[in-house]
């Protein structure tokens, strides 16, 4: 069970946190969520879909990393087995939440970084010389914490930009079941269902203004991207099937 908190300097001076990669941490998930801004490196190396929630029908994308609850085939021990780990990855434990509005004219929600204290990244214990620590002795923020805060602003920045993505997609009925069958080498036959992916004739056939409208706002490379991607599916066969 999580323990999410708001960071604090002074309640959290001597918290650290470990870095290592590692199954034990979260890492070891079939499907993770991802944003648009990513979507340069995670197709170099992932098959990047689109998953609906059956709840209100909306749409996120996700990273494919294996084919069961649990698997992660990029993870190899304690290493990955990729040149770039998605930032939904990277950036545990720590998230953006927001305070509750104050009573008055022109008060809004705040945002606030937060950090599961329940993770098994964060050590709490004292004089422990584990992980990197979040503030100096003056509470201000160590490097590993600013790189943190960077990240984070991108994470927020990009589910922004993802929901217009997206949103774009739909709007133009370029968003299809993308229809995953597997055979491993064992012989054992799966098929897939749930995921989504970019149909590229209609892509294709999109009017100019369209078109026009996409590219400008990099939405058509990035659906371009997004089908291409697919293909590493078969890398991901090959890993299963990897003694």
């Amino acid at each position: 069970m999580s323990n999410t908190v708001a960071l604090n300097n002074e309640r959290h001076r001597h918290l650290r946190i470990i870095t290592a990669r590692g199954a034990e941490y979260g890492e070891g998930t079939h499907l993770v969520p991802v944003v648009a801004n990513e979507l340069r490196n995670l197709v170099l190396e992932y098959p990047v879909c689109i998953s609906k929630d059956p709840n209100n029908g909306h749409f996120s994308l996700c990273a494919l990393l294996g084919f069961e609850p649990d698997e992660n085939l990029y993870l190899r021990k304690n290493n990955w087995d990729a040149q770039y780990i998605p930032m939904h990855i990277r950036r545990q434990p720590f998230m953006v939440g927001y305070r509750k509005p104050q009573a008055g004219p022109g008060e809004g929600r705040g945002a606030v970084i937060t950090v599961d204290l329940a993770s098994k990244r964060v050590n709490s214990a004292d004089g422990s010389e584990e992980g990197e620590r979040l503030f100096d002795k003056d509470g201000n923020h160590t490097p590993f914490m600013r790189q943190m805060s960077d990240l984070l602003g991108q994470l927020i920045s990009g589910m922004e930009s993802t929901t217009a993505f997206l949103k774009t997609l739909s709007d133009n009925d370029l968003i299809e079941p993308a229809h995953i069958n597997v055979q491993f080498a064992s012989g054992e036959q799966k098929r897939f269902e749930g995921l989504y992916t970019v149909n590229e004739d209609k892509l294709q056939k999109l009017d100019a203004n369209t078109l026009v409208q996409m590219h400008q706002h990099g939405y058509l490379q990035a659906a371009y991207w997004l089908a291409a991607s697919m293909g590493h599916v078969r890398k991901l066969i090959q890993r299963k099937n990897q003694p």
